[in-house]
């Protein structure tokens, strides 16, 4: 069977549906999960699984979201906003090691999502109990991780760019210290390389592929005979530093004419 793998916009996970209607990749469409009804964007249509391996069979996209689900769940998001400040000061009164994240309505209004991080495991039942009675809804508390709350409050990168896991990173691997040693032939510090989340940044991943053909690239030409002869005749492919590592490519071919 085919499954349509769903994002939302509180968590990095892709879930899977299954659908008897047509739908197409970035349709927004409505579901049913355990928060209430939900909308969420469809990232691909056509991921093959076996029944048999499922522990629990799929559930069923609802419909393609229409004008009014989409205007309605604007006008929710704007509500949602007002109930953070109450969260805040429910984790104070309850003296709970807690950051509150995050606020959201499910699309039904019949419930409230509260979206925090922690250290470890809190018990926040009398807090659950106590925001039901002041919503007069029910009221669901979910622990997230720093990646997940990185995507939910948003930010900017080193790069100066909107970071990968808010604007199109879909799902995420971890990164290990492993795949950053390779990228910069060194040890380094965690803290140099680590994103607003403070976990190690999501694009050390997707760079690999192409620094490691640079490397390989680089330890090829650096064992040629060719390659140091024509580094002596100040040809194109430029001159090596000290340590015998070659510079890069375009900063070379513009310190290897005369003058400066």
């Amino acid at each position: 069977m085919n499954a349509i793998g769903v994002k939302f916009p509180n968590t990095l996970k892709i879930y899977d549906f299954t659908s008897k209607k047509e739908v197409k990749s970035r349709d927004f469409v409505v579901v049913e999960t355990t928060q209430g009804l939900e909308i969420g964007q469809v990232v691909y249509t056509d991921k093959k699984i076996n029944e048999k391996t499922l522990e629990v069979p799929l559930k069923e996209i609802e419909r393609v979201a229409k004008k009014e689900d989409l205007e309605k769940k604007e006008e929710l998001e704007e509500a949602a906003k007002e109930l953070f400040p109450v969260f805040t000061e429910k984790i104070a009164k309850y003296d709970l090691s807690m950051s509150p994240v995050g606020v959201n309505y499910s699309l039904d209004e019949t419930k409230a999502v509260f979206y925090f991080t922690a250290e470890g495991r809190v018990d926040f039942r009398e807090l659950a109990k106590d925001l039901s009675r002041t919503i007069q809804k029910q009221a669901i508390l979910r622990q997230i991780g720093p990646r997940d709350e990185a995507k939910l409050v948003g930010g900017y990168g080193r790069c100066g760019r909107p970071i990968c896991c808010g604007t199109f990173l879909l799902g995420t691997n971890g990164v290990s210290m492993e795949v950053v040693e390779k990228q910069y032939g060194m040890a380094k510090s965690a803290s140099k390389v680590s994103g607003i989340c403070g976990r190690l940044m999501c694009c050390l991943n997707y760079e690999e592929p192409e620094k490691g053909a640079k490397r390989k690239k680089t330890k090829e030409e650096e064992g040629s005979p060719s390659t140091h002869s024509t580094i002596a005749q100040g040809g194109e492919q430029g001159r090596t530093t000290g340590s015998g590592s070659r510079l890069p490519e375009k900063i070379l071919s513009k310190t290897s004419g005369k003058g400066k």
